[in-house]
């Protein structure tokens, strides 16, 4: 029965059961910690799951999965985001998400690994800069927010670090930053499914494990939106932060 399981993995998603276990512990955790935060689901999981498929493959996945939870809870995000700010945003990160794809497909697998490792901690440490408490939203830092997320969504599925940056202030009340991000990372998700097909990234593998572990992603963002504002703030980033250093020594060992 086990071979036969794992002779379908090899033959159609392209790596063994244990892999594809691996895979599924990514997705599980990472969904865990975007309903916990907000954000940062393809932080975690496109570097783990890179680990043991492309990072092509890895991206495309995160993408296609930040699709299909984007309409999960839209009509209250709508009702409390700043919706002509999210216009804006995500209209520059639509335009630079397809360069950001194209980059992807320019680099080797291992190098890719490393890069979108290095984003995911670059990032980490982003999130705890000290920022002004209120947000600047003049033309120029429109254009750079959403400009910069769009190409690190299309390179690495992370869209999240210039908007979290801008977003998330001391007078910006949670819950309008939460769902205005929410709403972004959707419409970037939108903007980079129809720039990968367009340029012929979507797979078949990329398919079959979206299809197979998009249940845990949805598991796995409802029971970590249950503990939001419960787990303290340290405790989460010091485990994040655990976990990305341990991927950035494996990608760093496989190009050695």
């Amino acid at each position: 029965m086990m071979f036969a399981i794992d002779t379908w993995f090899q033959s159609h998603a392209d790596m063994s059961l244990l892999s594809f276990l691996l895979v599924c512990c990514a997705v599980g955790g990472a969904s865990f910690f975007r309903g916990l935060t907000g954000f940062g689901y393809a932080i975690l999981a496109v570097p783990f799951v890179g680990l043991v498929a492309t990072p092509q493959v890895a991206v495309i996945m995160a993408i296609l999965m930040q699709l299909l939870m984007g309409p999960i809870g839209i009509r209250q995000n709508l009702r409390i985001a700043d919706k002509a700010l999210i216009f804006k945003i995500s209209a520059f990160a639509c335009v630079t998400t397809p360069l950001g794809l194209w980059l992807l497909d320019m680099v080797s697998a291992d190098i890719a690994r490393l890069l979108i490792t290095a984003i995911a901690l670059g990032s980490f440490f982003l999130f705890m800069l000290k920022r002004a408490p209120v947000m600047n939203n003049s033309p120029l830092r429109l254009l750079l927010v959403g400009s910069s997320s769009g190409l690190l969504n299309g390179f690495a599925a992370i869209p999240g670090p210039p908007v979290i940056l801008h977003f998330v202030r001391d007078q910006v009340a949670p819950a309008v930053s939460r769902s205005s991000m929410m709403l972004i990372f959707f419409v970037t998700a939108i903007a980079g499914t129809v720039a990968a097909w367009w340029r012929g990234m979507i797979d078949e593998q990329a398919l079959i494990l979206t299809a197979l572990t998009c249940p845990l992603m949805v598991i796995g963002n409802h029971f970590g939106s249950r503990f939001f504002g419960a787990i303290s703030e340290p405790v989460w980033r010091g485990f994040v932060l655990v976990l990305l250093l341990i991927a950035g020594a494996v990608a760093l060992g496989r190009m050695l």
